[in-house]
Parts: C-alpha cells; sequence; structure tokens
C-alpha cells in the first residue's frame, strides 16, 4: 500500500481552503506561491490564449486528439486560483488523457459574485463549439459547482458537444440545509462553518438554493441526456453524502455515473502528486475514462492554431 505523507499534503491543501480568519489578498497570493510552478511535466506544452476575451491556458500533450478537448474550471472556494496554480495539475490531466486542456482564468468572487464564473464558462465552452469538437467538463471543489451550472445552462444547439464530465470532489450543495452541515466526519481541511462563510462571499442568502448554485437542487429531469460523468473524491470529506446523493439523481435520471472514493484520503488529494502516491493512479483513471468518451467521426479541427 502506497505510503501518504498526510501531514505535508493537508499542510499544503489548506491553502485552498478560506474561512472567516483568512484576508482575501494572502488567500489568493498563497495558492499562488504553494502551486503555481513554472515547470511543466511529461513534455506538455503550454500555450496563452485569449477565448472570448477570458485569457486562458491550452495544454497540449506530445501525443493529442484534435476531436477532443476538456475546458477545465478550477477550484479556489470560488475566490482564489488561476491557471497558473492549475496548470501543472492540468498538465498531468491533459497527458494522461491525451487530450488537450483549456484552462481559462475566469472571474472570481466576491468582486465578480454569482453568476460571473458560470457566464464566463459557458462564453468559452461556446467558443469551443465553434471548432466542432467534442468537450469535456472537468472541474474540482467549488469549480464543479460552476461547471455544472455551465451545462445545466448549455442552449439544446450546442448540447450535442458535451461528452463527458470529470469531477474531482465537488461541492454540489451549498444551501443551508445541505448534508454538509449534518454529518460527523472529521474531515482534515474543511470546516462546516468555513464552507458556510464561502457561499457568504459567493452570492447572496437567498440565491443559495438556487440549482446554479447548488447543483444538488437541480430536478432530475435536468439531468436526462447528460452525458457519463465520473467522480473521485476522499473518504475523508465533509461533501461525500452529497455526492452519493448526486450519484444516486444522476443514476435515476438515467446518465451513467461512476462514484469512485479513495479510502483514507480528502479533499482534492490528486492536486498533491509529491505525497500521495495514489494521485497517479486516480488520474490515470480519469484518463482513461476520458479516452473513451466522444464521437470518434467528429472530424473537429485539424492543426495547432485553434483561437485568435
Amino acid at each position: 500500500m502506497p505510503v501518504v505523507n498526510r501531514r505535508s499534503a493537508i499542510k499544503k491543501l489548506k491553502n485552498l481552503v478560506f474561512t472567516s480568519r483568512t484576508d482575501l489578498t494572502k488567500f489568493r497570493k498563497r495558492i499562488e506561491a504553494q502551486f503555481a510552478h513554472g515547470v511543466l511535466p511529461n513534455y506538455v506544452d503550454c500555450r496563452s490564449v485569449t477565448v472570448h476575451g477570458i485569457a486562458s491556458d491550452m495544454l497540449i500533450p506530445q501525443i493529442s486528439s484534435n476531436r477532443k478537448m476538456i475546458l477545465y474550471v478550477h477550484g479556489g472556494s470560488f475566490m482564489g486560483g488561476s491557471r497558473a496554480s492549475w496548470r501543472n495539475f492540468c498538465a498531468s490531466l491533459a497527458n494522461e488523457s491525451s487530450s488537450r486542456v483549456l484552462l481559462p482564468d475566469f472571474r472570481l468572487a466576491p468582486e465578480y459574485a454569482f453568476p460571473a464564473a458560470i457566464e464566463d464558462i459557458l462564453a468559452v465552452y461556446k467558443r469551443m463549439c465553434d471548432h466542432h469538437v467534442d468537450i469535456v467538463f472537468a472541474a474540482d471543489g467549488s469549480g464543479a459547482a460552476i461547471a455544472l451550472a455551465a451545462a445545466l445552462s448549455l442552449p439544446k444547439d450546442i448540447r450535442k458537444y458535451f461528452k463527458g464530465m470529470v469531477l474531482f470532489s465537488p461541492w454540489l450543495d451549498l444551501s443551508p440545509d445541505s448534508l454538509i452541515y449534518s454529518v460527523k466526519t472529521k474531515d482534515p481541511l474543511f470546516s462546516q462553518d468555513a464552507l458556510r462563510f464561502c457561499g457568504t462571499y459567493y452570492t447572496y442568502e437567498a440565491n443559495l438554493e438556487n440549482p446554479l448554485v447548488s447543483p444538488l437542487k437541480a430536478d432530475t429531469s435536468h439531468f436526462e441526456n447528460f452525458p457519463p460523468v465520473y467522480i473521485q473524491a476522499g473518504s475523508d470529506e465533509l461533501m461525500v453524502p452529497c455526492m452519493k446523493k448526486f450519484e444516486s439523481k444522476l443514476k435515476e435520471a438515467g446518465v451513467e455515473c461512476t462514484l469512485e472514493i479513495f479510502d483514507g484520503l480528502f479533499h482534492f488529494f490528486q492536486f498533491d502528486h509529491e505525497d500521495v502516491p495514489q494521485t497517479h493512479l486516480a488520474v490515470e483513471k480519469i484518463g482513461k475514462f476520458i479516452k473513451n468518451l466522444g464521437n470518434l467521426e467528429n472530424d473537429g479541427l485539424d492543426g495547432d492554431d485553434l483561437w485568435s
């Protein structure tokens, strides 16, 4: 059994947690200092592109298909994170899936509260559709709520490009009656108070029941014809009961959904490959899932000049 350097991993990942005692400017700087590394793994090429006016990274592995792309929505408690701090992780995802990853710098709360981030992700998605590629949403934590809201908001004429979704430790319910607030799990990263506080920075209390804020609140019918969904999480997360409920809701809607819970691990453990050996297997499984998605008859676009 691989040995996890639990203390080191939790120390790093706590930089992603915002609490009532956290200074916003320092929070953002901590994330960048911890995770914005300069050297990308696996010979993945990174190109800076602008998509519908939104600065983004295009991460291109040595072997990739022009028919499929991943649209990644980073976490960070709705208030932190960037393409720089998620670049290394998305490079690994690009390599394992043999797919290009588009990683946009969407607007952050509280300066740009709900629904600004969703609007940005929808704008990027629509631009991707212009290139007739199969699109897989991928996201972690708070980014999962944004990605799901965008997916639920897709106009009918471009839903056909949405081929799958990958969620790492998704935050699915910000509402006051969320299962998060009734579980006894001792989460080493998040407290119930911290999660409640983050919600107030993202939007007004009156919005917390909105399915575009709390996707778990969406009616089952809203997920009909959804493509396959793969969720990974650690067993030590407050959010696991919500994920299990979400899995049941998707299956009730006829959606192919896999929820994989890694015993003894914690929120978004995949983000720390140095201290958590299971990260490699987890991302490899996600890569295989993504490779099997989509329509191989879709021609997509050839060449590297995909964006202007």
